[in-house]
């Protein structure tokens, strides 16, 4: 069964304007999906949709939409008026590398704004339809660094956790409505994300193509997946060892992987 058959023939997809956003809608655009494209840089969305329509002969909205913003939903709503979403891809986050202290409180209230209420208010919205309807997916895009705190990206690890729950949660919840869900948990990956905050992807970088593969092998068959062997066996090494050896392990990790403090969004 196709994902078009399986979900129905539209997909959204959020912090589409690059990274593994944007090679989610590369992917199911090859899929013959129609797509709904969530971003807050037009320019590059116009792009990605007009290479997209021609090259597969689908239908794309753009969505040009800050999540950040008190009422954003009630924008999203409307560039997506009637059309049953069936794929719902929560990608968008927002990223900070430093000390707690140092840094603009506002950077959290949009990151925990962007990463936790917003995928949240999205994905009840559309979840709620999808149930209704029998059918459909939302993948969570989560984060290595969801599975232990990590130090120097404190918040950012507190949201990648909720993301992890509610992901997994929800695969509970939704499965007898026939909807698949899924929490994907990438570690260092060669995105934009990483340029911009100045960050390194560390020593087993993997390609946004391979953070898809996983999540496409995995959707409907479990709650939650991390991509690249590496990853796996650093999310599962806390369980084996002491909290306080697992955070003095990834705060000496994070200094030695990390540059200096920036910002960074999708």
């Amino acid at each position: 069964m196709t994902l078009k058959e399986k979900y129905g023939s539209w997909a959204l997809v959020t912090g589409a304007s690059s990274g593994i956003g944007e090679e989610f809608a590369r992917r199911l655009a090859a899929e013959d999906l129609n797509l709904i494209l969530v971003a807050r840089r037009i320019e590059r969305l116009e792009k990605l949709a007009t290479e997209l329509n021609e090259k597969h002969n689908i239908k794309v909205v753009v969505a040009p939409v800050d999540l950040s913003k008190k009422k954003f939903m009630n924008e999203l709503k409307e560039y997506v008026g009637k059309r049953e979403v069936g794929l719902l891809v929560n990608n968008a986050g927002f990223g900070y590398n430093g000390e707690f202290v140092e840094a603009d409180s506002e950077i959290f209230r949009k990151m925990i704004k962007v990463n936790c209420i917003a995928s949240t208010e999205i994905a009840h919205y559309f979840g709620a339809q999808m149930a209704n309807r029998n059918k459909g997916a939302i993948i969570f895009l989560g984060s290595l660094v969801g599975y232990n705190p990590v130090p120097l990206t404190t918040v950012y690890s507190a949201t990648k956790a909720f993301n992890l729950f509610m992901g997994e949660a929800l695969w509970y919840e939704l499965k007898k409505n026939n909807v698949d869900v899924l929490a994907l948990n990438p570690g260092g990956t060669a995105t934009e994300f990483q340029q911009v905050a100045g960050t390194s992807s560390g020593p087993v970088a993997r390609s946004v193509e391979e953070v898809v593969n996983t999540a496409m092998k995995k959707l409907g068959k479990r709650p939650s997946v991390v991509d690249g062997l590496a990853n796996k066996v650093l999310s599962v090494l806390p369980r084996f060892i002491t909290r306080r050896s697992a955070l003095m392990l990834a705060g000496y990790m994070r200094k030695k992987l990390y540059t200096a403090p920036s910002i960074s969004s999708k």
